[in-house]
């Protein structure tokens, strides 16, 4: 004989049954949750903020747990231990700047053996071992920088480039851009200046090459950390406006100082952009909707030189750097 189910008894087996579908919805909404960990160049500057805010909203559209990290200096021996905590979590994907595109070359073999899709931005591997990067088409950039340059200046003077430090592919194509075209319009153009990020080393170097070089003409800086050096030791040698100052990116205070006069021009890049694509990339080739093989290796985004004719039109204005998300 059957026993009798008490109301009790039904009522426990209906929580039950309930219970294992809400345990088995929460399991399933988070396998459909691909993790991505990623590892910036350097964190806390705006460029990498707006990276960070790209890489955040595509994460939210495209239902990605994304882990955002890296050092605040861009150095490969900060960053490695980074990459490495990376890859112990076993995420889906990690996207990374190469700040050794040498040296990461090897790590991004092992991500790929461990399962791990690999993605980089801003700066490119040595040899194209990722599934895919995104960056800036430097050296055009440089171009760009050095045309603007003889627009504002007719190509007269002496002229100092301010690099990074040698052998970055990426930084290292904005100095080449910029140099060779100058000395193709026959300008003369000062040894490269390499101050890394320290921006109080750039300033002893301009103001050093501004003390011995009575004609210079024109300062070019590659990256924002240098550029706030080089922009103070033009206002403390009283020469603003009088040598002509160019520099990559669009940080907050940038775009300030380039409606005060400081800058000349800007070249900006689109590190939302980078974020965002990135991220994108990545939760398809998590979930099997790309291959690898399906995906172009190298992805160039665009820039734009901002300068005071065009700082406040509301199109170049939605480029510029976030301080904050």
């Amino acid at each position: 004989m059957r026993p009798k189910r008490t109301l009790a008894t039904a009522l426990l087996a209906v929580a039950a049954l309930a219970a294992l579908a809400i345990a088995a919805l929460s399991a399933s909404a988070a396998a459909a949750k691909p993790k991505v960990i990623f590892v910036a160049g350097q964190v806390g500057i705006p460029f990498y903020t707006s990276v960070q805010c790209g890489a955040q909203d595509a994460a939210k559209k495209y239902g990605i747990d994304l882990k955002w990290t890296g050092s605040t200096d861009w150095d490969i021996a900060k960053e490695m231990p980074f990459i490495n905590a990376a890859i112990q979590l076993k995420p889906k994907a990690i996207i990374f700047s190469p700040t050794d595109s040498t040296a990461l070359v090897p790590v991004t073999n092992q991500m790929w053996k461990k399962g791990i899709v690999p993605i980089t931005v801003d700066a490119p591997l040595a040899k194209p071992v990722d599934a895919a990067n995104f960056q800036s088409n430097h050296f055009a950039g440089g171009v760009a920088a050095a045309k603007a340059m003889i627009k504002l200046t007719g190509g007269k003077g002496t002229y100092l480039d301010v690099d990074l430090k040698p052998g970055l592919p990426d930084i290292g194509a904005r100095t080449r851009g910029f140099v060779t075209t100058m000395k193709a319009h026959g300008a003369s153009v000062l040894p490269i200046a390499y101050p890394g990020t320290d921006s109080s080393k750039a300033a002893a170097m301009v103001s050093a090459a501004i003390r011995a070089h009575p004609d210079l003409t024109g300062v070019y800086v590659t990256h924002s950390a240098a550029a706030q050096g080089a922009s103070a030791a033009i206002k403390q040698a009283g020469k603003q406006g009088k040598i002509k100052l160019i520099a990559f990116d669009a940080d907050p205070q940038q775009i300030v100082d380039l409606k005060r006069g400081v800058y000349d021009a800007l070249v900006v890049q689109e590190p939302y952009q980078m974020g965002w694509q990135s991220v994108k990339l990545a939760g398809q080739m998590a979930r099997g909707q790309v291959k690898r093989g399906q995906v172009k290796e190298e992805h160039l985004l665009p820039f734009f030189v901002v300068t005071r004719s065009n700082v406040n039109n509301v199109q170049v204005k939605q480029y510029f750097y976030k301080a904050s998300c």
